[in-house]
């Protein structure tokens, strides 16, 4: 009996070909084979044929048949029935992708949320990324938050990997705001290397200036591990100069107003510090709103390390507000120094001149002037004397 269906499509197909017909009259007629076929391998095989032909006429033949495995689900079907059921879903979806076909959209989404077959949730989450079918961005970019948070749990290897993967290829595609941040963190999460890869190339391409996004996420009450994973997709992103300062003077703001708790999130905390210094000290473009904050830092930083970076950041502004900064801890340091205290490290000092110099602002002048009488090391002095000569 399937032979001779199988049969009866053939010839049918081949006196289709024959003759000249309609793409809508072409649909119809696929679309009665395919619904007056009852042996389910026989429905298989006319499905095949319509996908074969890669035709957006038959978008609307798929997309019935497609919902009619969705909603008419009948629990008495044997576990081989419910196995071609799905690689027959499967299959449809695929093709519905590929047509843009976002009118099933509802369609691929009911897959997505009922199939108890991992794979085929990855296929009907890849196929509404395809599709373009960004009204469901949100559910998407909620369920991939879901796996990263462990709400729900997955413990297949390779499930897990495909459903994860579906979820960052999908919402790269529809290029969302709302898709950022789960993707973000599925770029830090424990999973597959190759997941991982994904994630990151994900983000590059989904927004083209994340920084608001990772604005939020440096001030959300995350750890600095987090924040400063942030800041790295912020730096590799093609958001401008600008941009990425104000990113930068976010995260030391954060880092001076939260206190890191364990000695790790205490390391994070600093390597945060020092990665905002840097990028606003290569970027250059010296973002007045910075200044408070890098003013901040250098007055109540006890870490060399992290003195000597904010003071080179600083260093790449002219303004007066950066002058007196760096002016006033010149100044301050040199006071302390002739009223006895010992500095086994000028290295703050001498990079605090480098700054003044590196300004041009003469507002430094008093401030170098004054290290000549303040016992610094004779290095020291004469690298304030020729800063003074840039004034």
């Amino acid at each position: 009996m399937k032979k001779r269906i199988l049969t009866i499509s053939i010839l049918i197909i081949f006196s289709l070909s024959a003759v000249p017909v309609f793409s809508d009259e072409l649909a119809a007629v696929w679309s009665r084979i395919y619904n007056t076929t009852p042996q389910l391998e026989a429905k298989i095989s006319v499905m095949q044929n319509i996908i074969d032909l890669h035709d957006r006429e038959m978008e609307p033949v798929i997309t019935d048949a497609l919902k009619d495995i969705v909603y008419s689900l009948d629990r008495s079907r044997s576990f081989n029935e419910r196995q071609q059921y799905d690689d027959l879903a499967r299959m449809m979806i695929r093709e519905l992708g590929s047509l843009k076909a976002v009118d099933a959209a509802p369609e691929m989404y009911k897959v997505m949320q009922t199939t108890e077959d991992e794979f085929l949730r990855a296929v009907a989450i890849v196929g509404l990324g395809t599709a373009g079918a960004r009204d469901y961005v949100d559910e998407i970019a909620e369920y991939l938050q879901y796996i990263n948070s462990d709400i729900v749990k997955i413990e297949n290897n390779e499930q897990r990997k495909s459903v994860i993967d579906a979820c960052i290829l999908a919402l790269e595609r529809l290029k969302h705001p709302a898709g950022f941040e789960p993707v973000f963190f599925a770029s830090i999460g424990r999973y597959a290397r190759e997941s991982v890869k994904k994630a990151e190339r994900a983000l590059k391409n989904m927004v083209a200036d994340p920084t608001d996004l990772v604005i939020d996420i440096i001030k959300a009450d995350n750890t600095f591990e987090i924040r400063l994973a942030a800041l790295g997709v912020e730096e590799r992103s093609s958001a401008s100069p600008e941009r990425q300062t104000e990113a930068a003077s976010a995260a030391i703001e954060v880092s001076l107003i939260y206190n890191a708790v364990t000695p790790t999130d205490r390391e994070y905390q600093t390597r945060t510090k020092v990665k905002s210094c840097e990028l606003i000290r290569d970027l250059g473009v010296a973002d007045e709103s910075a200044v408070k904050w890098l003013g901040i830092m250098l007055n109540s930083s006890t870490n060399v390390n992290e003195l000597v970076i904010c003071l080179q950041a600083l260093g790449t502004y002219s303004s007066d507000a950066a002058a007196d900064v760096l002016a006033i801890y010149l100044a301050y340091h040199s006071d302390r120094r002739v009223s006895g205290m010992q500095y086994k490290d000028e290295r703050a000092i001498r990079e605090c001149i480098n700054a003044l110099a590196a300004s041009g602002n003469p507002r430094g002048k008093n401030a170098l002037m004054m290290v000549e009488y303040s016992n610094w090391s004779s290095q020291t002095i004469r690298m304030a004397k020729n800063a003074l000569k840039d004034l």
